[in-house]
């Protein structure tokens, strides 16, 4: 399986500049009498994606499209899908970098061409993820960065680099993501500004274990829902978070501290769906994640979740996320997804066991 997308690759494609990831139901399909004997199962992310990709749907109008919200990270899909299969109630699913490449190696995701999804044209090649032999397997969305942020209104001092976060003044102010979450690069940001690398974690987690001691962590994220209220609620000022998530954040002004110091690091990733292999209407999943890569939904897309859309026509602006070349080299990294997706369940349980009981 091969992993597509390089630094230098992210930045050449984005034209020298910009980078841009509850359970339940929602039972209420949108109505549409033409087509109401087909129907759609898709499985979102709760605000800000959902609202979006109701109004693609309903606008889009072929199908009654039955609604299914992550329940925290998008990897909390996987072992659902895993129980379920051959037969889970899913047809197509929107997650993220991490999340591709299990679906892909489980043998879950249909290979999609240009003649299943022609608005793939205007999507640069690199952010699609492909399996052994060459076969795209995902429609893109959105890129995007994980990274530090803070509400300078609220917060108690000025993060200037990562060390920060171990002030006193910073009691109960850090919002904390679990590990599915970000698949744990919050671990990794710490790592590696303490001397570590990607394939060694022990001083992030020794860091961590600090930060939980000192009182700082007010709350430990497991949803988009917990990050936007507790910002918006004033409970917290501080944490790791991607674009997405924070752009649902409306009641405070946010600072990204993607620019700020080299050790605090931006991840780069790519969201977007996968039609499931055992999907009955793979034609009609399709066709919505055509519908929902077009231009003007790709706009729309930037304007409501907050990402760089994947689609090279499509404007936007993100200014905290448009690297220069030797910005890129000191504030960006570019994980390797498919070995983050192997240690997730691990360091779920290191979390679990060790740095839990001591926030």
């Amino acid at each position: 399986m091969k992993q597509n997308i390089t630094r230098r690759d992210f930045l050449k494609v984005a034209g020298g500049g910009c980078l841009a990831a509850a359970t339940g139901t929602l039972g209420t399909p949108f109505i549409n009498q033409a087509f109401a004997a087909q129907k759609l199962s898709v499985v979102e992310w709760g605000a800000p994606y959902i609202g979006l990709s109701q109004k693609v749907g309903k606008k889009w109008g072929k199908a009654d499209i039955i609604w299914t919200l992550h329940s925290g990270g998008a990897a909390g899909i996987l072992p659902k899908i895993k129980t379920a299969w051959p037969n889970p109630p899913y047809d197509i699913v929107d997650v993220w970098s991490p999340v591709f490449m299990p679906m892909i190696r489980e043998g879950w995701a249909e290979k999609v061409t240009l003649d299943d999804c022609p608005n793939l044209k205007d999507i640069p090649e690199t952010f699609i993820t492909k399996d052994e032999n060459g076969n795209w397997m995902n429609i893109p969305r959105g890129t995007g960065g994980v990274f530090w942020a803070s509400v300078p209104e609220n917060c108690p001092i000025e993060i200037t680099n990562i060390e920060d976060l171990l002030n006193p003044k910073l009691k109960g102010q850090i919002l904390w993501p679990n590990p599915t979450l970000e698949t744990n690069l919050q671990v990794m940001s710490l790592a590696l500004a303490r001397g570590g690398s990607p394939d060694n974690l022990e001083p992030g987690w020794q860091f961590l274990k600090e930060l939980a001691k000192s009182g700082n962590i007010g709350r430990v994220a497991a949803n988009t829902s917990d990050i936007i209220t507790s910002f918006d609620t004033g409970e917290t000022s501080v944490t790791f978070t991607d674009q997405g998530s924070i752009n649902g954040v409306k009641g405070v002004k946010v600072k990204y501290l993607t620019k700020t110091h080299e050790t605090l690091k931006t991840f780069m990733y790519v969201s977007g769906w996968v039609v499931l292999k055992s999907s009955k209407n793979k034609k009609l999943a399709f066709d919505f994640a055509n519908a929902t890569i077009s231009k003007e939904n790709s706009e729309l897309h930037f304007k409501e979740v907050g990402e760089r859309p994947a689609h090279l026509k499509a404007k936007h602006t993100l200014e905290h996320l448009r690297f220069s070349g030797e910005e890129v080299e000191k504030y960006v990294v570019v994980p390797d997804w498919g070995s983050l997706s192997k240690k997730l369940d691990g360091w779920n349980k290191y979390f679990e066991k060790e740095i839990v009981p001591l926030t």
